[in-house]
């Protein structure tokens, strides 16, 4: 039975037989290429470090047969990443392996996020370049990106999103504007509108708000930082993640920094950007900046506003993983957030 799962660092050392034996089998050049590459003895800790890629195994009766994955290529454009890796056991071949593994990459590419996928080969491997092909990937006349294989000499490029948006005559035109509240961080605005159809809207209310920075931060021991603090609009006591205003002359990574330290008292010198999202797109113009801080740790005091009353905990990540599931965490601007953190730094969504 064959089964197609995730790298483990203990097929290391399998991967890089299989690759270095298909060079071998087809008189593949040696410098230059995957071959000498020193990252094939390591293909775990390449994956494993890097969110936006993911290495499929092929394996049958508890041995790897094959592999296939998705790698950010340094030197690609925006939204592009590389097919590669992709090798099949002489053995295993002609047993639609090679196919289940590529559709694998193809899908994973999607899903996360890539808009183009590209690759690099050789002709000796022409069976695999006719597959390319019946995928829809298109031949270029010039290598593309920085992987450090000079020696091939077929590039490929499919592009993998069909959605393709016309939005021009969709905007609205505004006739007049008046701000009706000027307060600090806020501004609300009553604005006569005309609708794309003509229609004229006399009453549209736009509030703007400074942008905010949320923080998912991971201790050493993998626990997450979380929040309960009273919010008066709801009446309630939300579970949350730190979260606060970026200050005038602030960029967000230094307001989140700030934030992260004086709601919690922690600190971190791993800091990854997640995402930048509209708050609620449809009456304000803010922006939201998520942030991971990974192995936080405590360097200070606390120093909260006159109006905040925080508690802070310390809780493992399968636990708010439940309380997203659950809807217990229904700070609606903070879940996505740690929803991206889930799917691409850990393994519980896989």
């Amino acid at each position: 039975m064959t089964i197609i799962r995730r790298i483990r660092e203990t097929d290391n050392r399998r991967i890089a037989e299989i690759i270095r034996c298909v060079f071998d089998e087809f008189d593949m050049p040696k410098t230059h290429t995957v071959y000498d590459d020193p990252d094939t003895d390591r293909q775990y800790e390449l994956f494993r470090d890097e969110p936006l890629s993911v290495l499929w195994v092929a394996e049958a009766d508890g041995k790897v047969i094959g592999t296939c994955g998705v790698y950010p290529t340094a030197g690609l454009p925006k939204g592009w990443c590389e097919i590669v890796k992709f090798y099949v056991d002489s053995n295993a071949r002609g047993k639609s392996i090679g196919n289940q593994l590529f559709a694998k990459a193809l899908s994973s590419a999607r899903y996360l996020g890539y808009t183009t996928a590209y690759l690099e080969t050789f002709p000796q491997f022409g069976g695999a370049v006719r597959m390319y092909e019946r995928y829809g990937f298109e031949a270029l006349d010039h290598q593309i990106g920085n992987s450090g294989h000079t020696a091939t000499s077929i590039w490929m490029t499919k592009k993998l999103c069909e959605a393709d948006f016309a939005d021009a005559d969709m905007e609205w035109e505004v006739l007049s504007t008046q701000n009706i509240i000027h307060r600090p961080h806020l501004d609300a605005y009553c604005e006569r509108v005309k609708l794309p159809n003509g229609k004229i809207y006399d009453e549209f209310y736009h509030l703007h708000f400074a942008p905010v920075v949320c923080i998912v931060a991971e201790t050493p021991d993998g626990k997450l930082i979380m929040e309960r603090q009273y919010r008066h609009a709801v009446r309630e006591v939300l579970t949350e993640i730190p979260a606060g205003i970026v200050e005038d002359g602030e960029d967000p990574l230094t307001a989140a920094k700030r934030e992260l330290s004086e709601e919690t008292g922690y600190g971190s010198d791993d800091w990854q950007p997640l995402s930048v999202e509209y708050a609620q797109g449809g009456v304000q113009d803010n922006k939201m900046y998520s942030f991971l801080a990974r192995n936080a740790i405590p360097v200070g005091d606390r120093h909260l506003d006159s109006t905040e009353d925080i508690s802070v905990h310390l809780i493992d990540k399968e636990e708010v993983l439940g309380m997203l599931v659950r809807g217990d965490i229904s700070q609606a601007p903070l879940s996505p957030a740690l929803w991206k953190y889930f799917a691409l730094y850990t393994d519980l969504l896989r």
